[in-house]
């Protein structure tokens, strides 16, 4: 019975492998197509909706096609931290530990960046400058709304979201949003989504890229666990329907 088990897990192991290795085919050809996105880009945003998915396989894959094009450790790592705030701390961790295990697998001597001090003082006045670009006119009316929803959410937001996260420079700020709205529309967080991809806008993104980043996302329908693709279809479909609204809106501005 013993050796039945090994060689079933052996077996399962394998298909595992090989199921990586296809992924990792189509990932590279994908990220090529993109007549907007540099692969180095798309691969970011694409690990850290693999991590919210929680789909290891599909994030070793993006971690791997993206190394391909010389997407650096740190982009990733930092695109998976961040997950942290819409996905939750099993995302970013698990996210993390496969990054980790992907480097190390490929002899790359990457070692993540030191805690950086907690500044409160700093990280609310950069909380507010990040959060004010993303939002623009709607950045008072946004944050009456949620103080009056949860006082403590609205200053977490701005100090613990904006300020110390998502205000760290190793990443662009479009580049960020772009991930927080792969996440936020892989998960079916609409609301938030709407805002996030205007914040995307805001901030430097083209509504190419918006819509690049939605139609990408598409490929992870045909690579995740059975049960979730109809799921996870149905939600970016939503999502594109998301920003058409939103682009309708912003042209009649």
């Amino acid at each position: 019975m013993m050796q039945m088990h090994n060689h079933q897990e052996l077996s399962a192991s394998s298909r595992n492998v090989d199921s990586q290795s296809d992924v990792e085919k189509s990932l590279h050809e994908l990220l090529k197509q993109s007549e907007v996105l540099f692969p180095h880009e798309q691969a970011v945003i694409l690990a850290a909706a693999a991590a919210a998915l929680n789909e290891p396989i599909l994030l070793r894959a993006t971690i791997a096609s993206g190394f391909a094009y010389n997407t650096t450790p740190l982009s990733f790592y930092e695109a998976l931290l961040q997950t942290y705030l819409f996905a939750g701390f099993p995302s970013a961790l698990e996210g993390l530990s496969v990054l980790l295990s992907v480097c190390q697998e490929r002899g790359m001597d990457f070692v993540p960046p030191r805690v950086s001090t907690f500044d409160e003082s700093l990280f609310t006045k950069r909380g507010q400058e990040l959060c004010q670009q993303i939002y623009t006119s709607a950045y008072d009316k946004m944050r009456r709304n949620l103080h009056a929803i949860s006082p403590d959410l609205a200053e977490w937001m701005i100090v613990e979201g904006y300020g110390k996260t998502l205000s760290r420079g190793e990443l662009p700020a479009r580049i960020r949003e772009l991930s927080v709205a792969a996440v936020l529309a892989v998960l079916g967080w609409n609301t938030q989504l709407y805002s996030h991809l205007r914040g995307a806008m805001n901030v430097g993104a083209t509504p190419v890229e918006c819509i690049d980043i939605l139609n990408i996302l598409s490929f992870f329908t045909h690579h995740i666990s059975s049960p979730m693709q109809p799921i996870l279809k149905s939600r970016i479909e939503a999502a594109q329907l998301i920003l058409t609204k939103l682009l309708d809106q912003s042209s009649k501005i």
